[in-house]
């Protein structure tokens, strides 16, 4: 018997950096791209990459970096199962990641949260412990906390949930100070929102072929907060393209301080679709990857997609249109 699941990259629609400070949201939307695994019985656990075959024994002592999340989550589901009395069973993890490009470029979708989500989703199945979505979503971040690795959260349920949603940051400090942790899966988590949204307005997505690592993090001014909040409250409420733009500015504004943020490419990226009278912005923290343009005229698509080809930019065709 196999058990197979796949989970989708995601892409912040507006609401990044906001969605840092808890209490406060961003729009997170999946997309048609996926990290996928096999799970079957074995005698031994191990995980197969790319046709290599890590025993979970080894993983352990010497773990390659892009395994260490599912390593992590392996370990914490054994250890909820004990609470359970459940004896883990053996299995063999296959993954194939198609959220890397073919040059082995990752394309900022959330890889790591996917992992993560993956292979929560198929133990889940796999030890038939029905738990339900918020479950493995808290889950997902205690495993992050471990690995001392926290974001937002907004990729997280994304992903897990795989639907558009309003996502509201948790309160990092009680999490923070929390001793406990699987005690924390059965009870509300302060200021946490996760509302699933139906429909959302048609993107396009750029990627822009690079990824850089920020030199230095900076404090963000407590006035972005206020002002990103009302920009992704009204966007919310109404899908006007204005507040993408006005966000844009806001981000702009952020990069003056995180140097380095707005790449070449993604300026680039902006100002080409601003021509054509197209809202765009970036989608996640800058340094490269991905941009996004909302397009209310099809008709413009084939333009937008020239402009970007001459910007080095990559037309990814992975924003799901059966909202």
């Amino acid at each position: 018997m196999k058990w197979h699941e796949k989970v989708a990259g995601k892409l912040y629609i507006i609401g990044e950096y906001n969605v840092l400070k808890s209490g406060h949201g961003a729009i997170v939307a999946p997309v048609n791209l996926f990290l996928q695994g096999t799970l079957t019985l074995n005698g031994h656990t191990t995980i197969i990459e790319n046709n290599i075959a890590y025993p979970l024994d080894v993983l352990q002592n010497d773990c390659p970096h892009q395994l260490e999340n599912t390593l992590a989550t392996i370990n914490f589901f054994n250890e909820y199962l004990a609470t359970l009395k459940i004896k883990p069973k053996h299995f063999a993890l296959t993954i194939e990641n198609n959220l890397i490009s073919d040059e082995q470029i990752k394309y900022g979708l959330g890889s790591s949260a996917a992992a993560i989500v993956l292979t929560l989703k198929l133990l889940n199945q796999f030890h038939a412990t029905n738990l339900s979505a918020l479950i493995l979503f808290k889950m997902a971040v205690l495993i992050q906390k471990r690995r001392g690795i926290l974001s937002s959260g907004g990729d997280l349920a994304a992903t897990l949930f795989d639907m558009p949603l309003y996502y509201v940051r948790y309160d990092v400090d009680w999490l923070t100070n929390e001793t406990r942790e699987f005690p924390l899966l059965q009870i509300d988590w302060p200021l946490l929102k996760i509302r699933l949204l139906t429909k959302l307005p048609t993107f396009v997505v750029g990627w822009t072929k690079e990824t850089i690592k920020p030199k230095h993090n900076c404090t963000i001014d407590p006035t972005f907060f206020t002002k990103a909040q009302t920009l992704v409250d009204n966007y919310r409420f109404t899908y006007d393209e204005i507040y993408i733009r006005k966000y844009q500015a806001l981000l702009e504004e952020l990069s003056l301080a995180k140097k380095g943020m707005m790449t070449d490419r993604l300026r680039a990226l902006v100002t080409s679709a601003a021509s054509l009278g197209i809202a765009a912005k970036i989608s996640g923290a800058g340094y490269g990857d991905c941009g996004i343009a909302q397009v209310s005229d099809p008709a413009k698509i084939q333009a937008l997609t020239k402009l970007w080809h001459n910007e080095h930019i990559k037309v990814l065709n992975i924003w799901r249109k059966d909202r």
